[in-house]
């Protein structure tokens, strides 16, 4: 088929219908400028009511109110149809009935007035014929077509002039610019458009080209960025792919290296019971032979004697196998645990990590199809734009190009859209391993350290809470006036990274003290008095923070929510909010979507503080001075009591739970107040047993762990003073 030059770059389906797959017939255009066929809509509008999605590109296009007369006509697309249809007609010199003689006979010409064909007697007629003298210029012959001499712009030439849109009799001389470029004849300007914007349509025509050229160019200036940000996507796409390979390969050592330290344990324990056995033995075959001896030296009365003994002593060798043997196995058994333990905490970490990458590539799977859809938005504007330009008919511009414009500004408008939240999709963060291996953690006697912190000092500031963070930060939180809180961001020597201050939301009560809690990668949540709880970036400095009682009806019931404590759940990344004095739990994804309210058991009623570990949740309760282990499960209502934690008994004095924080081995440490007096308690990683006590500073008020490059640390932290003291944790 020859085509104009244009027209070889137009894929073919450009002239299908997407809902019939044939040729457009009687296409009707949509505001997004895709087409169907008028039947093919009119179906498409069944049941339809206001609105309907565009089967193309999904935009959401407004029904008028007479349905499918209400969208225009797309005349040009009609057209380079026809356009189309004569030129394969002519090439392949179809046989046809002739319009002057009905005679079927090739294809010689084709008459726009009598829109029909001619045959060659019947084209040399009207040719000459002065009967038909209006028709010679509307006459298009084979000369036409041979040599690809035919384009849009000649073909509009040979068509009639075109009509008014009421008197069709008669011929458009103005174009209605106040009735959207609507074609009118002379008697309309008297009548129905008296008193528009009515304009020749030559000037109509060339102001509209002019828009649409500048449009056009705007546009391809502004495809690069939809180009950068397909770029974008593919290195995101990328990213958690690669960190997900890393964290897995450095997760597989950590567990290899503790696995061979548990095994290692294992033989130990074996090793040193077949030693013990074999000096057992050794030195009972000794006694044996010595016994042995004495008796044959001895006279035989006291043989039987002898032979008592004789079983004693192996009552008592087998006796003390069976208790190291017994030793053995539960030390075994115990080791065994917490390998499967550790192969738990691995499959749930690597579906957890996988779970992130699959939400993280869904999310840029959507950017990339928005992405897409724009391109594909952008082919088919730039398609019907160049065709429209190419044609050179002045009511194909009028009609057309307003149309084209109103398009493509949305489209500028999507494609300049940035994507700020796009850089944090590649941000794949889980903590280590827990060093499930290690049997003891001892703390250092004395303070190691002094951290001091100039910027939260003074009468007004009171520090609440301490966390740090897996990239070495240590980050607190308080309030620092009576109608602002603070979070600061310091490094291990204590010079400040950021110091933020919050002021408090209109229309709150009491003072703003506020709680932190290391949450994944470089986020924190917060949460402060009364009841909003947020996520706070600690590079950035940004902050996002929402009433948590406005979230759910349980909530709203709840006559006192004064949030106290907050603690998260770094697998599944849940906030967990503790309250005062009502026994309830608020917990929240790491956008903030509330949950579920979790109902405690009645024994607990002022969660001081709280902690996630190991699959439960460890509460300070100070009302009665007591902390306790209780199940998570964001399924049920309520939590159920596994156990309370054992209480220091030092001084004859009532012991008040403060804080509460855990090692990376598993081990619980908790600061305990009492007349004044500040102690700290070490437990076993299941809290049940106390393993040590030691006296603190009487002003320290919070603490944590954190991990430095001599090894992990305990960090304790004052109300008031700036200062935070250090302990070594050295683990056996």
């Amino acid at each position: 088929m020859a085509c104009p030059s244009h027209w070889k770059d137009i894929e073919d389906k450009f002239f299908e219908c997407s809902i019939c797959l044939d040729l457009f017939e009687e296409p009707k255009l949509l505001p997004c400028l895709h087409r169907l066929c008028k039947q093919c809509l009119e179906s498409l509008l069944e049941g339809q009511v206001g609105t309907f999605k565009c089967p193309l590109c999904n935009d959401v296009c407004k029904i008028p109110n007479n349905r499918i007369d209400g969208f225009k006509t797309d005349f040009h697309m009609k057209s380079m149809l026809q356009f189309i249809q004569l030129q394969k007609t002519f090439e392949n010199k179809e046989v046809r009935a002739c319009v002057g003689c009905s005679k079927k006979l090739k294809v010689t010409a084709y008459c726009f007035k009598c829109k029909d064909f001619l045959c060659v007697q019947c084209y040399q007629f009207h040719s000459t014929n002065k009967m038909v003298a209006d028709h010679q210029e509307n006459v298009l012959g084979l000369k036409d077509i041979e040599g690809n001499s035919l384009t849009l712009e000649k073909l509009a030439s040979l068509k009639e002039a075109l009509r008014c849109h009421i008197h069709t009799k008669f011929i458009a001389h103005l174009c209605c610019c106040t009735c959207g470029n609507l074609p009118v004849c002379i008697t309309c300007t008297y009548g129905k458009h008296k008193g528009h914007d009515l304009q020749d349509v030559a000037n109509v025509s060339k102001e509209e080209r002019e828009r649409l050229q500048k449009g056009l160019e705007e546009l391809v200036k502004r495809k690069e960025n939809v180009a950068s940000l397909s770029n974008k996507i593919n290195k995101v796409n990328a990213e958690p792919t690669s960190i997900v390979a890393d964290t897995k390969a450095k997760w597989k050592k950590q567990y290899e290296d503790q696995t061979r330290k548990l095994k290692n344990k294992k033989e130990k324990e074996k090793r040193e019971f077949n030693r013990f056995k074999t000096v057992l033995k050794e030195r009972t075959r000794k006694e044996l032979k010595e016994l042995e001896s004495e008796m044959e030296e001895k006279i035989r009365k006291i043989r039987e004697d002898y032979d008592r003994m004789f079983k004693i002593k192996i009552r008592e060798s087998k006796e003390k196998e069976d208790t190291k043997r017994n030793g053995m196995e539960n030390r075994e058994l115990k080791i065994d645990e917490t390998m499967n333990k550790l192969d738990a905490v691995m499959n749930e970490r690597n579906k957890t990590i996988e779970e992130q990458q699959q939400r993280k590539l869904r999310e840029t799977q959507n950017l990339s199809d928005l992405c897409n859809q724009w391109v594909n938005k952008f082919k088919n504007l730039s398609t019907i734009a160049l065709s429209v330009l190419e044609s050179h008919n002045h009511w194909t511009d009028a009609q057309c190009i307003p149309d084209i414009r109103a398009a493509s500004e949305p489209l500028v408008e999507d494609i300049m859209k940035d994507f700020p939240e796009m850089e944090s999709l590649s941000d794949i963060t889980m903590d280590d391993l827990p060093m499930l291996c290690i049997d003891r953690v001892n703390i250092s006697d004395n303070v190691e350290s002094i951290v001091d912190v100039d910027v939260i000092k003074g009468n007004d500031f009171f520090l609440n809470s301490i966390t740090s963070t897996g990239s070495g930060y240590i980050v607190v939180s308080g309030r620092s006036s009576h109608d602002q809180s603070f979070i600061t961001v310091i490094n291990k020597q204590g010079r400040q990274i950021r110091h933020d201050k919050i002021d408090i939301i209109k229309g709150s009560s009491g003072d703003p003290f506020r709680y932190c809690a290391a949450l994944s990668g470089d986020k924190i949540a917060s949460v402060c008095q009364p009841r909003f709880v947020g996520v706070y970036n600690i590079h950035d400095g940004s902050f996002t923070q929402n009433n948590y009682t406005s979230h759910s009806d349980d909530i709203k019931s709840v006559n006192m929510k004064c949030a106290i404590c907050i603690t998260t759940d770094h697998v599944r990344g849940h906030i967990i909010v503790g309250t005062l004095n009502i026994g309830l739990l608020f917990i929240f994804d790491e956008e903030l979507n509330y949950i579920r309210a979790l109902k405690l058991p009645e024994i607990i009623k002022w969660s001081k503080d709280i902690l996630y570990h190991e699959g439960v949740l460890l509460i300070c309760d100070k009302e009665s001075r007591c902390a306790y282990a209780v199940t998570i499960d964001t399924s049920k209502p309520e939590a159920e009591l596994l156990y309370e934690l054992p209480q220091p008994d030092i001084d004859g004095l009532t012991w008040c739970p403060y804080s509460i924080c855990a090692d990376r081995a598993g081990f619980v440490y908790i600061l305990w107040y009492g007349d004044g007096k500040c102690i700290i308690t070490q437990y076993s990683q299941d809290g049940q047993q106390m393993l040590t006590t030691k006296r603190t500073e009487d002003t320290a008020w919070c603490m944590t762990t954190l991990m430095t490059e001599e090894g992990e640390k305990l960090l304790v932290a004052t109300k008031q003073s700036g200062k935070m003291f250090t302990y070594g944790l050295t683990p056996e």
